[in-house]
């Protein structure tokens, strides 16, 4: 056999096994679209342990996606600031997406945040533990001017909660290859302060007694499939 006829039988092959590939990883199964429908407004509870929400300063929580790409991407998004009997402050912000395909990503806080201006510290993974499990997040820290801003934030791709975007992307061709589009949601809480390790010992204490309260057949929305 001669080699420009091999070199033809290889490249065909090659693009028939390229054809195939692109099929597979087509996805043809909404996740969202077998699940019931989410409403945060009523999942995330307004008061609980010390905890209760302050209208007045909503005003404070940073959203620097534009709201262009946040009809587009986010089904729901909620935003509100609560604080505590001592006079603590954690700002909290949930974003839910019903498409996680690759032009439909949520958008991770260190993008987001530097896209509005804000310059970001140092990341740094880190766990949360709970009494419903241990959860996986991720810590940064976003300054501007005067504002020093800790952040705890994680991304949940489907079952999986996820931490900046090596995971995210992994989560998300995972499902690709099982040919479905999973759903997503950024959790999201952050402080004002120049203390940053007192303000994530403060957003532990609030993510703990929050999700505790939130009921038990509604906390997959936030945390996946969590390992107690």
């Amino acid at each position: 056999m001669n080699k420009p006829l091999v070199v033809s039988i290889f490249l065909g092959v090659v693009m028939v096994l390229s054809g195939v590939l692109a099929w597979a990883m087509t996805p043809t199964i909404q996740a969202n679209a077998q699940q019931d429908k989410i409403n945060l407004e009523s999942m995330i509870p307004v008061q609980f342990d010390n905890w209760k929400i302050e209208p007045v300063t909503a005003a404070h929580i940073i959203n620097p996606d534009d709201q262009g790409l946040v009809v587009k991407i986010y089904a729901q998004t909620i935003s509100r600031t609560y604080i505590n009997n001592k006079g603590e402050r954690v700002m909290l912000s949930i974003a839910y997406g019903g498409n996680q395909s690759t032009d439909m990503h949520v958008h991770r806080p260190e993008i987001c945040y530097a896209a509005g201006g804000f310059e970001i510290g140092k990341m740094t993974k880190a766990f949360v533990d709970t009494t419903i499990g241990r959860i996986p997040v991720m810590h940064l820290v976003a300054k501007q001017g005067t504002r020093n801003e800790p952040i705890t934030y994680w991304v949940r791709v489907g079952d999986s909660l996820t931490r900046g975007w090596i995971e995210q992307k992994v989560a998300a061709i995972g499902y690709g290859l099982t040919r479905t589009v999973p759903d997503g949601l950024l959790f999201r809480v952050s402080t004002i302060s120049g203390d940053e390790q007192d303000s994530y010992r403060i957003q532990q204490s609030f993510l703990e007694g929050m999700l505790k309260e939130v009921r038990s057949e509604d906390r997959h929305w936030l945390v996946g499939r969590l390992t107690p």
